[in-house]
């Protein structure tokens, strides 16, 4: 389709040169104020692309998170997208539209292609049969390298027309986003799609630990403490996030309290069945029995860790708490 849509162009210029291209005279203004336009728009692109390629080179980290993954690509694709809104609203020269077809086609290419990519890549990410998704990754790449191809007649083509006309005050960039067309190839990408999913990184974390009833915060010796209302019992609600790129499954959530008075803890502990990366689960206890008055508790929440996980530091947390 695009080899079509580039014979297409090149027959309806030499339709237009033979007709009435060589009967009309240049309007050399229009030209420069077309270029000028022109010109952020096709930078902007180029740095869009280099988000895009910044993206693609920290997958291996990124992977760990899918959804804040998904949201920069949902970035990059409606970027894309207003870019080709922009060029769709130019203002073009009469010497110039057979060929600013060839730059509505690149952008239209480039956001097609990121838009597609984005749930390819996220699928890919967790699918069982990853040659399916290779297969697709591969042609939203393809769609990136015809954009390249599209943009480059583009710039030859209106180059040719400003030296025929004598402009030199203006030029356009060049602009890429697939410098390597072999990364476009089915079998590279899915070997790119094993390896990436054969980095496995494991890590729990213990986000955030509320208890009710809520109470006032001071500081004591250096350390946080919290004040708690009189109380016979209190619930305690600790926020478990999966920070690998892994699922996990039966991961144990426990939880310890005892006080400067009796250093005997009490402890209750529930069972993640399974949480899957970038998720974060709330876990409720109930029916905690603290001691009252100026006797400082110490509450210790422990989730994990999993097998192979290596950074178990943000695994815990201890809280220093009173009830009156």
């Amino acid at each position: 389709m695009i080899i079509i849509a580039i014979v297409v162009l090149l027959l309806g210029c030499w339709i237009f040169n033979m007709t009435c291209g060589g009967s009309k005279k240049t309007d050399t203004s229009a030209l420069n104020e077309y270029v000028n336009r022109v010109r952020p728009i096709a930078e902007a692109s180029t740095s869009i692309g280099q988000n895009w390629s910044a993206i693609q080179g920290s997958l291996a980290q990124q992977i760990a998170n899918p959804d804040s993954l998904n949201e920069q690509l949902k970035v990059i694709e409606q970027q894309c997208n207003d870019l080709l809104d922009q060029a769709r609203a130019l203002d073009v020269p009469e010497s110039i539209k057979t060929f600013n077809a060839a730059l509505l086609i690149c952008l239209e290419q480039r956001y097609r292609a990121v838009k597609n990519y984005r749930p390819d890549l996220i699928n890919a990410l967790t699918a069982v049969d990853i040659a399916v998704y290779a297969k697709s990754i591969s042609e939203d790449l393809q769609q990136l390298m015809y954009s390249d191809g599209s943009y480059k007649f583009y710039k030859q083509s209106v180059t040719e027309i400003l030296n025929e006309s004598n402009v030199t005050e203006v030029n356009l960039p060049d602009s890429v986003w697939l410098p390597n067309w072999e990364n476009a190839a089915q079998g590279k990408v899915e070997s790119f799609l094993v390896g990436l999913r054969g980095t496995e990184l494991h890590g729990l974390a213990v986000e955030t630990v509320t208890m009710k009833p809520e109470g006032q915060l001071y500081e004591e010796g250096g350390e946080t403490v919290h004040a708690l209302p009189t109380s016979d019992d209190i619930g305690v609600t600790v926020s478990v996030q999966n920070q690998g790129n892994r699922p996990e499954k039966d991961v144990v959530v426990s939880i310890s309290l005892y006080s400067e008075a009796n250093l005997t803890p009490s402890k209750q502990e529930q069972t993640i069945t399974s949480i899957e990366p970038g998720e974060t689960l709330q876990i409720v206890f109930s029916g905690l029995k603290p001691a009252t008055g100026d006797v400082r508790n110490i509450l210790e929440v422990k989730v994990g860790p999993v097998p192979k996980e290596a950074f178990i530091d943000n695994n815990q947390k201890l809280i220093y708490f009173t009830v009156e």
